[in-house]
C-alpha cells in the first residue's frame, strides 16, 4: 500500500509516496500566490514505475487544493496529462 505524505512551506511543498518505509516517489510544487499551486515535477523512482504512484500523488494534490480553495497550474507534463484528460478536474486547473 502506498502512503502519500505532504509537507508545505510558505513557498511551496512536496508530496512524497512511501511504501513499506521506503520513499518511492515525489511531486513538488511552488506557490507563487496563496491561491495557486504550480506543480513543477513528478517522479517515481526506479523499480516502482508503472504502478499508478504518480497518479496517486497528483490526486492527493487535487484533494489538498480543493480543501484549501486553491487552483493548480500543472507545469509538469505528467500532472498536466492527468488533470486535463478528465472533466472531473477542470474546476481545479488554472
Amino acid at each position: 500500500m502506498i502512503e502519500i505524505r505532504h509537507t508545505e512551506t510558505s513557498l511551496g511543498g512536496i508530496f512524497e509516496a512511501w511504501q513499506e518505509g521506503v520513499q518511492v516517489g515525489e511531486m513538488t510544487y511552488r506557490r507563487p500566490m496563496p491561491e495557486r499551486m504550480v506543480i513543477d515535477h513528478t517522479q517515481v523512482f526506479d523499480g516502482y514505475k508503472g504502478k499508478g504512484i504518480a497518479r496517486q500523488m497528483v490526486l492527493a494534490a487535487v484533494d489538498f487544493a480543493r480543501a484549501k480553495g486553491r487552483k493548480i497550474v500543472p507545469l509538469c507534463s505528467y500532472a498536466r496529462a492527468v488533470l486535463t484528460r478528465t472533466d472531473e478536474y477542470q474546476d481545479i486547473i488554472n
